[in-house]
């Protein structure tokens, strides 16, 4: 399921001196990556390395920005193809299953993140693969996906600082959606975010050692209040197209009304949040589009029930639809960024 996006790769490649090369978040990944070799080994090369698994990748990987770009291809096939096994083994007829594959996969947001931003590509990827275990850990009491989900969430807040809050409130928020004694409940929700919070914690503490700030390791990205950001956010979502961006999150408050888990209804809400402050945090890479979409849908597809009948199933696949009209929708009114990404693909298919 890598082929589509390897073509895309191929296509954007073909403009040598188009917003591809210079203007995406891979291009300044492979300046992160070069400006390494000109640190002295000391503890401030971490602050370099932040985000660790997305930097390391990017390290290991050659061939600049078509590197980063197979290398997010090959992430998003192997995540599509689990998403498809997943929804099989929810009972999903091959129709159904095909149409939530397109839903996530085949709109320009998704091919856009997977080509140009391998930090969201990833990132986004190891969160989905660590829900789908959560609900294995919670639903079926597996108490080995139970271990690898905390491990894949941590490495998903390590891949990009825009998911820690996400990573934390899907922790916190999942294990009280299944009826369970409160100390087991409580007990789940610790196994799920211990690593991501023992993980930050030490670098943290880190920092508070060696440079006595307990945020030291995040200076590298900048993390503070950008009132530039902060106005372009405002300017967005107060624009004619802005109520677009809190489509995903209203179907999902819907969704979760409407197979009676208020609870769940909170994920949306408060991951759309999340997403806003790292976006005026600086959290998010520059040039990023659709990470709140993205992560909605990666978190509506892993907490799919059990194929419903009648009614429940219509208004599923209903609400699939929809946000396969708003993907496309959005790209073209709302995102800077996938507007470009569309632009550099017309030229690179021309050129």
């Amino acid at each position: 399921m890598s082929l589509p996006f390897l073509a895309i790769t191929a296509v954007l490649a073909r403009d040598s001196d188009g917003y591809f090369y210079t203007d995406t978040p891979n291009a300044a990944l492979v300046d992160q990556v070069s400006a390494l070799a000109e640190l002295t080994a000391s503890v401030d090369i971490l602050v370099a390395l932040y985000p660790p698994v997305t930097t390391l990748v990017a390290v290991a990987m050659p061939g600049g920005v078509v590197g980063l770009a197979v290398a997010g291809s090959l992430v998003a096939g192997f995540f599509l193809q689990r998403v498809l096994e997943w929804l099989q083994r929810r009972d999903y007829h091959r129709p159904e299953r095909a149409l939530v594959a397109l839903m996530l996969g085949a709109t320009p947001l998704f091919a856009a993140n997977v080509t140009t931003n391998l930090e969201i590509t990833l990132a986004v990827a190891l969160f989905g693969l660590g829900l789908i275990d959560v609900v294995r850990f919670i639903v079926f009491a597996n108490t080995q996906a139970g271990f690898r989900a905390g491990i894949l969430f941590a490495l998903a807040a390590l891949s990009a600082p825009a998911l820690l809050f996400s990573v934390v409130i899907a922790g916190s928020v999942v294990p009280f959606l299944v009826h369970s004694r409160r100390g087991a409940t409580i007990a789940n929700a610790l196994v799920l975010v211990f690593p991501t919070v023992a993980a930050f914690s030490a670098v943290s503490i880190l920092g508070l050692v060696f440079r006595s700030d307990l945020f030291w390791v995040f200076d590298g990205e900048g993390l503070e209040i950008d009132l530039e950001r902060a106005n372009l956010v405002r300017d967005v979502l107060t624009g004619p197209w802005g109520w677009l961006y809190f489509a995903p999150a209203v179907a999902g408050v819907v969704f979760a009304l409407a197979v009676r888990r208020p609870l769940l209804a909170l994920m949306p809400i408060l991951v759309t949040a999340s997403i806003l402050l790292a976006v005026v945090l600086g959290a998010t890479p520059s040039g990023s589009a659709g990470v709140t979409f993205l992560l909605l849908l990666t978190i509506g597809i892993a907490l799919l029930p059990r194929r419903p009948r009648g009614g429940y199933l219509a208004l599923t696949m209903g609400l699939a639809a929809s946000q396969a009209v708003v993907a496309w929708t959005t790209a073209f009114v709302l995102y800077p960024a996938s507007k470009a990404w569309l632009d550099a693909f017309v030229q690179g298919w021309s050129a």
